[in-house]
C-alpha cells in the first residue's frame, strides 16, 4: 500500500507518498520539471512486488509542482536540494539511494556533492545538469529577460506564446509562477558539483532520449568519479516508464551491490 502525506517543509507545504514497508535502505524517488511524485508510483509497486527485503521507498512533490506549495521567489537547484536535505531529516531517513530523473537529477547531484554524509548512492535517470548552449535553453535564457517589457500589453500575449512555443520553450511557458525559477536552473552548470560527487553514482539514459541525450550521460561518467552509464534501448526521455522492467532490474543490482568498485558488476 502507497499512502500520502503531507509535511511541512520551509514554511512551504509537501506532498509525498512512501511505502508502507519500514525498511533499513531507503529509496527516494525526485520528479522532472513539470512532473510529479505519482510519475514513479508503477517503479516502486514493481520494487515492492519483487519484495526486495528492508527496503522502504518515498516520492516527494518537489516545491511548485504536483500539490506541493510554490516558492514565492525565484529558486536555484541549490535551494530544491535543500528542501530535500531538510526532508531527510525530518522523517529521519537513513540509508538514502536517491533517484532523481531529469531535473530531479540536478537536484540529486547538488545534494550528493553538497552533502555526502545523508546519501549513499545516487541513480541519475535522464538526468539534467549542464548548460546546453546549442539548444533552446541558451535563448530562452535572453530572450525572457529581454522581450518580456514588450510583450507586457494584454493584446500581446498571443505572440508571446507564439515565440516562445517557435523555440521550444514549453517547459518555461507550463510552468506559472516558476519561470524566473526555470530560468534559473537551466542557467546552472553542475559540472563541479559532478566532481564533488563521492558515493557510488548509476546514470540511465534513454537510447532516443532527445532533451537530455546520451551525451550528456556519457560527460557526466566522465566527471563523477565512482560512476557507470547505462543506456535503455528503445526509451525516451523517460526511459524508466518506456522500459520499467529493464529499469527496476538494473536499479536492483545497483541496490543490493555493496562492493567498492561496483562499476565492475555491469
Amino acid at each position: 500500500m502507497i499512502m500520502n502525506e503531507q509535511v511541512i517543509i520551509k514554511n512551504h507545504l509537501v506532498s509525498y507518498f512512501k511505502s508502507e514497508n519500514a525498511g533499513q535502505k531507503c529509496l527516494l524517488f525526485l520528479h522532472g520539471w513539470r512532473s510529479q511524485k505519482e510519475v514513479w508510483e508503477t517503479v516502486i509497486k514493481r520494487f515492492k512486488d519483487l519484495k526486495i527485503e528492508r527496503l522502504d521507498a518515498y516520492a516527494i512533490d518537489l516545491p511548485g509542482f504536483g500539490v506541493s506549495s510554490a516558492p514565492a521567489e525565484a529558486w536555484s537547484v541549490g535551494d530544491y536540494a535543500e528542501v530535500v536535505r531538510d526532508f531527510i531529516e525530518k522523517m529521519e531517513l537513513k540509508n538514502i539511494i536517491i533517484i532523481g530523473h531529469s531535473f530531479g537529477g540536478r537536484v540529486g547531484i547538488k545534494l550528493a556533492a553538497g552533502h555526502p554524509e545523508l546519501v549513499n548512492k545516487l541513480v541519475l535517470v535522464d538526468s539534467a545538469g549542464f548548460i546546453d548552449k546549442s539548444s533552446k535553453n541558451k535563448i530562452l535564457a535572453w530572450t525572457s529577460a529581454l522581450v518580456r517589457p514588450f510583450f507586457r500589453p494584454k493584446f500581446m500575449q498571443g505572440m508571446r506564446r507564439k515565440i516562445y512555443q517557435s523555440i521550444g520553450a514549453s517547459d518555461y511557458l507550463d510552468s506559472p509562477g516558476l519561470q524566473r525559477t526555470f530560468v534559473n536552473v537551466v542557467k546552472e552548470d553542475l559540472s563541479e558539483d559532478m566532481k564533488g560527487i563521492k558515493i557510488p553514482t548509476l546514470i540511465i539514459t534513454g537510447e532516443n532520449d532527445k532533451d537530455t541525450p546520451i551525451a550528456f550521460g556519457e560527460k557526466m561518467q566522465e566527471l563523477i568519479p565512482n560512476s557507470k552509464f547505462q543506456i535503455l534501448k528503445n526509451a525516451g526521455h523517460y526511459s524508466f516508464l518506456d522500459q520499467r522492467e529493464e529499469f527496476v532490474k538494473i536499479v536492483e543490482k545497483f541496490i543490493n551491490t555493496d562492493i567498492t568498485d561496483w562499476t565492475r558488476i555491469y
